[in-house]
């Protein structure tokens, strides 16, 4: 898939060509130490990328201060801060803040040929976070979007291999929300992980 919508051949993905470019995702995942894997159902035999972060997040931030998160640019879809559990746990997590855990899985779908993401949000608790949760904690720039159709871009469904309720961004919306990730890192001149 391309930012360059100026043929059909850059809106599909063949499955195949999917596994291979997985394959190598996870190598340089590896190498660079970002914490991406490749899982395999065990009973149906196909896979996906997967990775699991953690985000602390400040119960009652200042509305002046979340206005300035907003205004980070390195956050991309959502913000995170990459720690393990075992740092947050060693560093002891204020009464005012939370800390979230983010797993996120990419699947190949069949039906719109393209990888699609799926994730799953909850507290350290098991508490899930609400779909109007997930909604306001896209970041500033992809908002409009989201007001305009959020139904259309995030929502709720069953993870087609694990059965269990996930979030997914819609695979219309895939390559909108990738291309402002993508301009977003080379403006920036930092890789993508």
């Amino acid at each position: 898939m391309s930012c360059n919508m100026a043929g059909e051949e850059d809106l599909f993905l063949e499955e195949k060509r999917f596994k291979q470019y997985c394959e190598e995702f996870v190598k340089h995942s590896q190498q660079i130490g970002d914490g991406w894997e490749w899982r395999t159902s065990k009973d149906l035999g196909d896979g996906y990328l997967s990775k699991t972060q953690f985000q602390v997040r400040n119960r009652n931030l200042p509305p002046d201060l979340k206005e300035k998160n907003n205004d980070n640019i390195e956050q991309t879809l959502f913000p995170h801060v990459e720690e393990s559990l075992d740092d947050i746990q060693e560093a002891g997590v204020c009464a005012t803040e939370e800390v979230i855990r983010y797993e996120y899985h990419v699947l190949y779908s069949s039906s719109y040929q393209v990888p699609v993401l799926y994730f799953r949000a909850c507290f350290l608790d098991g508490r899930p976070l609400t779909l109007d949760e997930i909604w306001k904690s896209v970041h500033a720039c992809y908002q409009a979007r989201l007001l305009e159709g959020p139904w259309d871009t995030i929502t709720q469904q069953e993870h087609p291999l694990l059965g269990q309720p996930f979030f997914v961004l819609h695979p219309c919306q895939t390559n909108e929300f990738m291309c402002s990730i993508l301009t977003s890192s080379r403006k920036q001149d930092r890789p993508l992980s």
